[in-house]
């Protein structure tokens, strides 16, 4: 049964990241379409590293060098991928890399000349409808676990490299350069117009992460409460605590298992319950509000993270416990270099 059960996990997990794949291209065709389409032809310069390279792009035209602005964007990214390689998961980069790349080809090949002709006529129209595609688009990549490039990826590297700066502030300051950019090479109308995509984009990304954002409780009453609960940290990663409950009309103890999920992840849950108990009475209701130090919703499965003590030690003891067995360890290998 338990095999049964690991290969189904095993085979989910491989679906899923093919269904990632293909929602982080399908990502990357909305945003390069948003982009040839709407913001190339009605000369918008949007916010980040696509609205730099659309910068570079008209500069270099304007010395005599035609290069597509799409191949200035990848150019740009290949260099930041270079230092992202230290920091992301190779799950990460190949997302990243699919996404990176339908973003780049759409940009080259998705214009479509019904609309790009009338870009002229109301380049407004153009900003907001292009922004909220480019926004959509932005959104279902984060939501399936990638990126589209950008400016993103570079504010997680230089947050790594200056912890202190969050990645919004990051992501602010590159924003406040490329339209400051924009108002020195195009001028103020132009450099609006890069706002009004800003602030659309971000309401469209939000709009598609919302429903990533809500969290469900899950409450399981079953008697395989062992066998569902490392079903769940398997899968999850998170935490699950089993509480002990009696049916008042058949007397029977039972186990009610309660565990938070992301609301995207509920449908595969009751997957998993189903197949170890078909019986399994499973409830839920949205989480709106939590309290305390939030260990229903952090990774910390023993499966994953190895935890071999008690959840409830706090991890500024763990690091002491670290540091002290750093010592140690030091001080072994110095006393036996001693004696040899």
């Amino acid at each position: 049964m338990k095999t049964s059960i690991k290969k189904k996990l095993q085979k989910d997990k491989n679906l899923r990241f093919a269904w990632q794949i293909f929602m982080v291209a399908v990502a990357g065709v909305i945003g390069g379409f948003s982009f040839c389409s709407f913001f190339e032809p009605a000369q918008i310069i949007p916010t980040g590293l696509s609205g730099l390279a659309q910068i570079i792009h008209n500069l270099l035209f304007q010395v005599g060098v035609d290069l597509a602005t799409s191949l200035i964007y990848l150019i740009i990214n290949a260099i930041i991928f270079v230092f992202a390689l230290k920091f992301f998961g190779i799950k990460f980069i190949i997302l990243t890399l699919v996404g990176l790349g339908t973003y780049t080809l759409s940009m080259q090949f998705m214009a479509i000349p019904a609309i790009t002709s009338q870009a002229s006529s109301d380049p407004l129209l153009f900003s907001i409808v292009g922004g909220a595609l480019y926004g959509f688009g932005v959104g279902i990549a984060c939501r399936y676990g990638g990126s589209t490039g950008g400016s993103d990826v570079l504010a997680v590297i230089i947050n790594k490299y200056f912890p202190r700066v969050k990645r919004g502030i990051c992501i602010l300051f590159i924003n406040m350069v490329v339209i400051a950019l924009t108002v020195a090479t195009s001028g103020m109308s132009t450099a609006l117009y890069a706002i009004i995509v800003a602030v659309i984009g971000s309401w469209g990304t939000d709009f598609i992460l919302d429903k990533v954002k809500k969290v469900r409780a899950f409450y399981i009453i079953c008697d395989k409460d062992e066998e569902i609960a490392n079903a769940l940290l398997r899968q999850y990663h998170r935490g699950v605590t089993r509480i002990d409950g009696q049916g008042m009309f058949s007397k029977k103890d039972k186990a009610v298992l309660l565990t938070l999920i992301p609301d995207v992840q509920t449908e595969e849950l009751r997957a998993i319950v189903k197949e170890i108990e078909p019986n399994a009475f499973v409830f839920s209701n949205v989480v709106s509000e939590t309290y305390g130090d939030g260990t229903f919703l952090k990774e910390q499965s023993v499966f994953k993270n190895k935890i071999l003590k008690s959840p409830n030690i706090l991890k500024s003891s763990i690091k002491t416990e670290r540091v002290q067995l750093v010592k140690k360890n030091k001080f072994l290998r110095k006393k036996k270099l001693r004696l040899s």
